[in-house]
């Protein structure tokens, strides 16, 4: 069983609202590339793996990674690997998702990965997937008044 209940609040996972389609670069593409990829797919955030094993993640980069970047005089023909963001803040699919926003919170970030039972890329989650449903939100209040911390 996915979910638990306790009393009227179901429990949501991260499964339920991460989404599984993933747009993901090889490490080895240009920044333009990247900057290309976003605008065309429409997302804030790239998962960047290597052709090797394109479902481990192997980094992260964000449009704000990327004007950072541009601001900085960062040539938009060098590798995106660059300006990524190598240690991957994730969170595996089955956890609740308090604790995903909780890791939002504490890191400071908009997007995390999500990992199968495997470690393998799975999807991802962002703030907007966690405030879109009105189910989201109650499994959020009900976690933050519950044990757990925020």
């Amino acid at each position: 069983m996915l979910n638990t209940t306790i009393g009227y609040n179901k429990i949501m996972k991260v499964e339920e609202i991460a989404s599984r389609e993933v747009v993901t670069l090889d490490k080895e593409a240009k920044i333009i590339d990247a900057a290309k990829l976003i605008a065309a797919k429409r997302v804030g955030f790239l998962v960047l793996v290597d052709a090797s094993n394109p479902k481990k993640p192997w980094g992260v980069v964000s449009e704000r990674d990327i004007i950072k970047a541009i601001a900085e005089g960062e040539p938009l023909d060098a590798k995106v690997k660059s300006i990524a963001t190598t240690k991957v803040i994730a969170i595996k699919k089955d956890e609740e998702i308090g604790k995903a926003a909780a890791l939002m919170v504490s890191n400071n970030i908009r997007h995390l990965v999500v990992l199968d039972e495997y470690d393998r890329l799975f999807g991802v989650v962002s703030i907007r997937d966690l405030i879109a449903e009105k189910s989201a939100l109650k499994s959020l209040a009900h976690y933050e008044t519950s044990s757990h911390v925020l």
